[in-house]
């Protein structure tokens, strides 16, 4: 039986504003699981190599097409940054920070391979994992194409216990599903280009099947909350 590949995330993590493309994001899982399978959790400073060939299994594409995927990820989780809140551990007041993904990203083309050592913010976030965590298996994901779908699916699922995510303001949307200020200013587009394409994919791709509610001040849409179920296990 083929061993299962775990993405666990803190929560802290998983509510931060950002926003990455769907190759992006694919790199962070793989490097995230490396990072668990080796022996002692990982370092902060420890160099993480994430093959074409593991990228091409996983989400089912060619391996030329996954090792240039990668590279077309490598500018851009250089140059990404999040921003999340964690609590001081005197006062429990909430810091507001800003912080990169990793610290360095390298690719070689004779190897068809990228490298990459995490941020020393992300390290805990990632590996020194106390009660406020996700986690999920890597194949729930694997076959969703859009960003704001992977994004979506994480948030839907830091709720499992219960199978709906409290009301949060269109703006909290966005920002949790890492749509850029200034896109999709107008609902329907936001509806159409985001909202709708991310539940399809996750009602398609996924292990749940999830839905909305949109919350009016007046006669204007100004919030969303969401509802969802497990599919049936299947016996085959």
């Amino acid at each position: 039986m083929a061993k299962q590949q775990m993405v666990v995330k803190d929560n802290s993590m998983i509510g931060a504003s950002y926003s990455l493309g769907v190759a992006e994001q694919r790199l962070i899982f793989l490097a995230i699981i490396e990072a668990r399978e080796q022996d002692t959790l990982i370092k902060a400073g420890g160099l993480l190599r994430i093959s074409a060939l593991s990228y091409a299994k996983q989400f089912n594409v060619e391996k030329h097409t996954a090792y240039e995927a990668m590279k077309r990820g490598v500018d851009g989780l250089y140059e990404a940054e999040f921003n999340y809140s964690y609590a001081d551990k005197e006062t429990g007041k909430l810091f507001n920070a800003r912080s990169r993904f990793v610290q360095k990203i390298a690719y070689a083309d004779e190897l068809g391979c990228v490298e990459l050592i995490f941020a020393e913010d992300v390290v805990p976030l990632i590996t020194r994992l106390e009660e406020r965590y996700t986690e999920y298996e890597l194949k729930q994901v694997s076959g969703l194409q859009s960003e704001y779908a992977i994004r979506l699916y994480e948030l839907l699922i830091q709720w499992r216990s219960v199978g709906k995510v409290p009301a949060m303001t269109l703006q909290e949307f966005r920002s949790k599903v890492g749509v850029l200020d200034g896109h999709y200013q107008d609902l329907s587009d936001l509806k159409k280009r985001v909202l709708k394409l991310a539940l399809k994919q996750i009602n398609e791709h996924t292990d749940i099947i999830a839905d909305y509610t949109q919350h009016k001040t007046g006669k204007s849409v100004t919030g969303l909350s969401f509802h969802f179920k497990e599919k049936p296990i299947s016996t085959h």
